[in-house]
């Protein structure tokens, strides 16, 4: 009787386990027969046939065994497919719409309308279900797009951090009420700067700063440093090393990155020397000499600074769109592509084709002649090596877009954490459109040699890693979000495989791309 009551108690046993085998679904998709390529923390790169279920807005299985499951969900069988997290974009500004100014914002509202009811699905159509606002200094317009059905998730670093009369202040010729009312770093160790006693400066420290952005609900604090390089005799004041260790220290002890924008030796010598944790733009500005704006081979001191950055681990973002748009803007490329149809509603593409839409294009062209009025001596010398102005420009766009290309060649073979952000819309240039602007990125990091690999791993986990969501986002693993994409080609062999998006999954939602191009309008 006792070994009969055994068997039983063990038959009964055997069946709970094989039972509970059974993953219980409801109202959940599988995948099966997938070919599922991501990058797990420590950059290594997983391409195998695998199964997927995602369940809500979560990943509940992958694995390359079939799975035991049970309950209510869809089959789709996508055999031939490749599967991949959801890209990030580190870099983007909401708050600015392509080809318009400030005045034509005002007067166009329908063309404001028709663009932010596209932005969020533009985005995802190119694949990008996280963005990144480096500088939230519209909240209203972020807080707008979050209501939309279909959106990217968005993270923001909250308002830029400013040392009073820095770059952006004297650029934009700020009055002293708007500076001293403006949530500005007040750089104790600038001797350089004096306040009225009506300011009080203790709620301008870098303790404050941090304190305020965190009601921001910031990720991440942004801050600049601009220099010579750029052309312009320097009238600013920049951060010094003491105030920029002390906002890193105090972001730190709330987990917050710190990036700082710089496109020059001089600024990532700065952000390497205080161990920033990202630097924002490639260095395209190479040197203040103006005799020297030609040259392309990588200097040594330059070479030790990358391998510095390198070696450090400091996020790197190239940021090609911020150059090569300018050129896109002066040949009028854009406005022939087709694909700028999926992106931007055909209102506003109207738009783009008339003569008030042009500033842009003559602001570019009248660079030289703002050089030569702000700084004319630096013009005189530079202009020198040159027939013509025109010459001059075409030859010297031509030269930092080169040096562009060798440093993040450089930097990628030496093995750099680079992180893929496309800074758009920068300057309000209609050729940085959303979603699309970031394909082009990609395609830019691809033409300067950087492999699909590196570039696959820079535009998902590294990106994650960066900015701490790689708990939640970046890599497909079970419990993490499902941010996911479909694809007809392998993003590890053709670069237009990012362009080969079949379906959008945000946030557990099947998403068809087709639904999401502007022509559907």
């Amino acid at each position: 009787m006792k070994k009969g009551i055994v068997l039983i108690f063990g038959i009964l046993l055997f069946g709970c386990n094989h039972e509970n085998s059974y993953l219980l679904l409801d109202d959940a998709i599988y995948f099966k027969n997938a070919t599922i390529i991501t990058a797990n923390q420590h950059g290594d790169i997983i391409n195998k046939q695998s199964h997927l279920i995602v369940q809500s807005d979560s990943i509940v299985y992958v694995g390359e065994k079939a799975p035991q499951i049970k309950g209510k969900y869809i089959t789709i069988d996508v055999k031939g497919k490749y599967i991949m997290p959801g890209l990030i974009d580190s870099h983007v500004h909401l708050a600015n719409v392509p080809g318009l100014n400030f005045k034509q914002k005002q007067k166009y509202p329908e063309l404001i309308k028709a663009y932010y009811e596209q932005l969020p699905k533009s985005f995802l159509y190119y694949g990008f279900t996280t963005l990144i606002d480096l500088n939230n200094y519209a909240p209203d317009i972020v807080n707008n797009i979050n209501e939309s059905n279909l959106k990217p998730d968005i993270y923001t670093c909250g308002q830029q951090v400013q040392v009073m009369n820095d770059f952006m202040m004297e650029m934009e010729e700020l009055p002293k009420r708007v500076r001293y009312q403006s949530p500005f770093l007040y750089d104790s160790y600038n001797e350089n700067i004096k306040f009225p006693d009506s300011i009080d400066l203790k709620l301008h420290t870098p303790r404050k700063v941090i304190e305020n952005l965190g009601k921001e609900n910031a990720i991440c604090v942004k801050t600049l440093y601009e220099d010579e390089t750029s052309g312009f005799k320097k009238f600013w004041e920049s951060p010094t090393k003491h105030i920029m260790t002390e906002l890193i220290t105090e972001a730190h002890n709330e987990s917050l990155p710190v990036i700082l924008h710089t496109t020059s030796f001089e600024g990532q010598s700065f952000a390497e020397s205080v161990d920033v944790d990202i630097i924002a733009h490639g260095m395209w500005n190479w040197t203040t000499n103006p005799r020297e704006l030609e040259y392309t081979k990588l200097p040594k001191a330059h070479q030790d600074l990358l391998k510095s950055i390198s070696n450090k681990k400091i996020g790197y973002q190239p940021t090609f769109r911020t150059l090569f748009a300018e050129d896109d803007v002066l040949t009028e490329s854009l406005l022939k592509d087709e694909e700028i149809k999926n992106v931007l509603p055909k209102i506003f593409i109207d738009w783009l084709h008339t003569e008030e839409s042009q500033w842009i294009k003559r602001k570019l062209l009248n660079r030289i002649n703002f050089i030569k009025k702000v700084n004319p001596e630096f013009y005189n010398q530079a202009r020198m090596n040159f027939e013509n102005d025109e010459e001059m420009r075409q030859r010297l766009t031509i030269s930092v877009k080169k040096r562009l290309e060798i440093i993040t060649k450089f930097l990628s073979d030496n093995d750099a954490n680079l992180l893929f952000g496309s800074d758009g819309v920068a300057m309000n240039m209609y050729t940085n459109p959303p979603g699309y602007n970031g394909f082009l990125e990609l395609t830019h990091w691809n033409e300067a040699g950087v492999s699909l690999e590196t570039i696959f791993k820079a535009v998902t986990i590294n990106n994650a890693k960066a900015f701490n969501l790689h708990n939640e986002i970046g890599s497909i693993e079970k419990g993490k979000k499902a941010n996911i994409l479909i694809l007809n080609k392998s993003p590890l062999q053709d670069i237009n495989a990012y362009n080969s998006i079949e379906t959008i999954i945000i946030n557990g939602k099947l998403i068809n791309r087709d639904v999401l191009s502007a022509q559907n309008e």
